[in-house]
Parts: structure tokens; sequence; C-alpha cells
């Protein structure tokens, strides 16, 4: 993660309704890199690595 300086970026993406936000946490070293879907039909959320969508 270049060019943070010492923080995690979050990102966080919909389509419907149409958002966007993004976030900077201070750490040490990078948490996570990657991406992370999350469906939800209401009665269930399921979160899937981009590898496993």
């Amino acid at each position: 993660m270049s060019g943070l300086n010492g923080k995690q970026k979050i990102e966080h993406i919909q389509e419907e309704p149409e958002y966007k936000r993004e976030y900077l946490l201070d750490v040490d070293a990078p948490i996570f890199i990657g991406k992370i879907f999350v469906i939800d039909d209401e009665t269930h959320s399921t979160m899937l690595l981009a590898e496993e969508y």
C-alpha cells in the first residue's frame, strides 16, 4: 500500500442505492489488501472474497 503512510484504506461501494465512501485508519501495517463482495437478500448477508465470487 504505497503512498498511504501508515493508513489502511477501506472503500465501501454499492450499486443499489448508489453509494461510495472511503475511510482511512491509522495502522502499523496494512491489515488486508483485497476485495470483499457482500450480498444481502434482506434475510441473509453473504461475504465472499473476490476470488470466491
